[in-house]
C-alpha cells in the first residue's frame, strides 16, 4: 500500500460511516487506529537494497522461507514501546483489558509474534502488537513485493512476511488474490486449495455468499478455517480489498458462529 492508498483508506473509511450507520461506531474506532497507523507509516524509513543485493529469488520460490526477516526492520526498544503505548491507548476501546507489559521487552514480543504468529500473552497483546508492527510490514511489503515473482511463491502464507491471509478477492473460477493480515501484500493463490491446511478434496472445502453473490465465505472442513472475501468480477467501483476486509465484519460473526475459525483463533 503506497502512502497514497494508505491516505485513502483513511478516507474510504469516514465515507463508509454513512453508507453503513449500523457499523458506524466499529468505523469510527477503525478510523482512529488508521489514523494513528498511517501516521507513523509516513515516518519508517526502510532500505533493503544490501539485504536484497544478494537475495536468490530462485531459493525463495523453492524453499518457501517468507522473503522479510524480523532483524530488517531494525525495531529499537526507546522508539517502539512509547510507540505500542500509542496503539494502546486506541485498541483500549475494543480491549477494555489490555495493558502494555512493563517488564518484558516489546521488541522481543514483536519477534515472537513475528516468527510465531503469537506473544503467548493472550489476544489483547497480540492485537496489541500486530498492529504496532503493521507501519513497518506494510513498508517492508511496499519495498519488497516488486523485486519478488510472487506469482511463483504458490503457498497459502505471505511471501513477504510468512502472515496468514485474511481476505481474498476473487479473479476467476480458478484464481483468486490473497490478501496478507499483517503486512497487506497480495499474492495469487489457486481457488481450489485451502490456503491454510492445504486441502484440494472438494467435499472438504465450501464457501456461501451473500444474495448477490458478491461477498463470500471460504470454508475448509480438514482445518476448520475460513477466509471471507469479495468477488471482484462483480464489483462495481475501485475495489480496496484493505477497506472491504473492514467493511465486512457480518462475514465474520457468521463464520464463526458455523464453527470455523481464523488462523490462531482470531
Amino acid at each position: 500500500m503506497s502512502k497514497r492508498e494508505a491516505c485513502e483508506l483513511v478516507q474510504e473509511l469516514a465515507r463508509a460511516r454513512e453508507r453503513f450507520p449500523e457499523l458506524a461506531e466499529l468505523l469510527r474506532f477503525y478510523e482512529r487506529l488508521w489514523v494513528l497507523i498511517v501516521a507513523r507509516r509516513q515516518q519508517v524509513d526502510v532500505d533493503f537494497s544490501a539485504h536484497m543485493a544478494h537475495f536468490d529469488v530462485d531459493v525463495w520460490a523453492r524453499r518457501g522461507a517468507p522473503a522479510l526477516a524480523f532483524g530488517w526492520l531494525a525495531l529499537r526498544e526507546d522508539e517502539f514501546r512509547p510507540w505500542c503505548g500509542q496503539v494502546a491507548e486506541v485498541l483500549c476501546e475494543r480491549f477494555p483489558e489490555l495493558e502494555v507489559p512493563a517488564e518484558e521487552p516489546l521488541v522481543d514480543l514483536a519477534r515472537r509474534f513475528y516468527e510465531h504468529h503469537t506473544t503467548g500473552h493472550g489476544g489483547a497483546i497480540d492485537a496489541l502488537v500486530l498492529n504496532a508492527l503493521i507501519p513497518w510490514l506494510e513498508r517492508a511489503a511496499e519495498e519488497l513485493v516488486p523485486r519478488l515473482p510472487v506469482a511463483r511463491w504458490q503457498r497459502g502464507y505471505c511471501p513477504v512476511c510468512g502472515g496468514f491471509p485474511d481476505f481474498a478477492v476473487l479473479q476467476s473460477a480458478r484464481t483468486r488474490t490473497l490478501l496478507c493480515g499483517r503486512c497487506s501484500a497480495q499474492w495469487p493463490f489457486p481457488v481450489a486449495r485451502c490456503p491454510f491446511c492445504g486441502e484440494q478434496e472438494p467435499g472438504r472445502l465450501g464457501y456461501y455468499t451473500d444474495e448477490r453473490g458478491l461477498y463470500r465465505v471460504d470454508v475448509c472442513d480438514s482445518c476448520g478455517h475460513y477466509l471471507k472475501g469479495v468477488d471482484g468480477r462483480r464489483f462495481r467501483g475501485v475495489l480496496r480489498p484493505e477497506v472491504e476486509r473492514l467493511l465486512t465484519p457480518g462475514l465474520d460473526v457468521w463464520a464463526v458462529q458455523e464453527g470455523y475459525m481464523r488462523p490462531g483463533g482470531e
